[in-house]
């Protein structure tokens, strides 16, 4: 018998080479003036925000930039960028760029409609209420998945919290997909961003919200990502191999829109708040060993993840969820992503903090895996690794 489940994804996605130049005219439906939001200047020292400016006012839309974020979104840049937008009558947020980008238009498209700092309300203090300015989602990379979902993340650089929150208000009107942005994408960027992308897939595949519409997603996006990361690793010009991830970085947002996500992402959200890692870094160095704590829990589907990845059938006689550790712990190899926490710059002595944060910040992501971490469970699997 097939579950129950709801499923709710309200997201308009415009895919293929070329779509950027519709950005104008999917602006100009949902506000006069747009704040494009982006991670530093690269975006406007590369040509990508004037090209976008010419776009949007080629529709009649004024556009203002903000590019005072960090790779990892802190609260008070949130609240810097609200003020900025509110004092220029921006009414329509673009993210331009990754998933920190994309995550900072949305909270900051919050933070104006309720004229408030951001914080209280994402670390949970506050309860979220519908603020529905419209936020259209532009990546240049594939792995995020935040154009897809209403999620976002913040980091408080006092307290080094980094809690997730979201709700179908911050859903993406519009995501525009082109996977012509991306082909310059460093090739560390793409490792980091090609492993987020598995690790979205293989947690929302395991997750206690999976249901057979977000199975489906994540079996489809491990399979592209098997055949199309390490062409991209190899060659970040090949359009095509390109184009396929970013198809696979859509189709797990999905997921990651219902499912969410478990004990990786819960960790490596609380590890990226006190130290400096890349999130995409600290998953490629954490999921083998959350693999390995959660498998015996679904060892059928742990067992499946390996087989997806070689775009073989589901279900092999002899094929074992260790199996599946040693197939994703060869492709953190051959992609070149980083493999151990020590590499990125994490102390131990950070690590009893980390599981502390973990039970209570990024509570929900350990509440929806397949077995319920305890602190010294949390400890054991950074030690593993370290």
């Amino acid at each position: 018998m097939v579950q129950s489940f709801s499923y709710h994804v309200p997201v308009r996605i415009d895919f293929g080479p070329g779509k950027l130049d519709e950005a104008g005219a999917h602006a100009k439906g949902l506000g006069g003036k747009a704040l494009v939001v982006t991670t530093g200047t690269f975006f406007r020292e590369s040509g990508l925000v004037g090209r976008l400016r010419k776009i949007l006012s080629g529709s009649g839309v004024a556009c203002e930039e903000f590019p005072d974020v960090s790779a990892n979104p802190l609260c008070t840049e949130i609240d810097a960028g609200a003020v900025f937008a509110r004092a220029r009558s921006c009414d329509v947020f673009i993210g331009l760029g990754g998933g920190s980008a994309m995550d900072a238009a949305k909270m900051i498209a919050y933070a104006v409609s309720r004229n408030e700092p951001i914080w209280p309300s994402w670390i949970g203090e506050k309860p979220l209420v519908d603020a529905p300015l419209p936020v259209i989602a532009i990546t240049t990379t594939s792995g995020t998945a935040s154009h897809v979902s209403p999620w976002a993340v913040v980091t408080n650089p006092v307290t080094k919290e980094k809690p997730g929150n979201g709700m179908d208000g911050l859903f993406p009107r519009v995501s525009i997909v082109d996977p012509e942005l991306m082909l310059s994408l460093p090739k560390a960027v793409t490792a980091t961003t090609s492993f987020d992308l598995l690790a979205h897939a293989i947690e929302g595949y395991t997750s206690t919200l999976a249901n057979t519409i977000t199975d489906m997603h994540c079996e489809k996006a491990m399979r592209i990502v098997g055949k199309s990361a390490r062409k991209v690793a190899e060659n970040g010009q090949d359009l095509e191999a390109r184009c396929q991830m970013a198809l696979a970085d859509t189709l797990v947002g999905y997921s990651l829109s219902v499912a969410v996500v478990t004990l990786a992402h819960a960790i490596a959200h609380c590890l990226g708040g006190i130290s400096s890692t890349t999130h995409g870094g600290a998953l490629s160095a954490l999921t083998l060993h959350t693999m390995r704590f959660s498998m015996g829990c679904l060892p059928s589907k742990f067992a499946d993840i390996g087989l997806f990845l070689k775009n073989e059938p589901a279900g092999k006689r002899g094929w074992t969820p260790e199996d599946s550790v040693r197939e994703v712990e060869a492709f953190i190899r051959d992609i070149d992503a980083p493999r151990t926490l020590r590499e990125q710059g994490v102390k131990e002595a950070d690590f009893a903090r980390i599981a502390e944060d973990t039970l209570r910040v990024t509570a929900g992501g350990v509440a929806k895996d397949a077995r319920k971490a305890t602190a010294q469970d949390i400890v054991g699997i950074l030690k593993s690794a370290y």
